[in-house]
């Protein structure tokens, strides 16, 4: 909980950033829903749940999102945005 306070203004840059990438991804706001939730590491069927819709659905969601973004699934997708952040300290 210390780390969300501390850093909140990187979070909230961090936040618009995500946007802006599925926005040039051309992610539909469905696609960039469920993007953002697998981000977070909710399955497919809890996606379905909060969003009201069916796992088949949701699913075919995730692989348009895949394919927009010319990624092989959600590992993929998750290394894409930290893959930066994880870099080791300048010397």
């Amino acid at each position: 909980m210390r780390w969300r306070q501390d850093s909140r203004a990187l979070i909230e840059g961090l936040s618009l950033a995500i946007q802006h990438q599925f926005e040039e991804w051309k992610l539909t706001a469905a696609e960039s829903e469920v993007a953002l939730l697998l981000l977070k590491g909710l399955s497919l069927k809890e996606i379905a749940a909060l969003r009201a819709t069916s796992e088949r659905t949701v699913r075919e969601q995730a692989r348009s999102v895949y394919r927009k973004a010319d990624l092989g699934g959600r590992s993929a997708l998750s290394a894409w945005f930290l893959e930066d952040l994880l870099l080791p300290p300048a010397p």
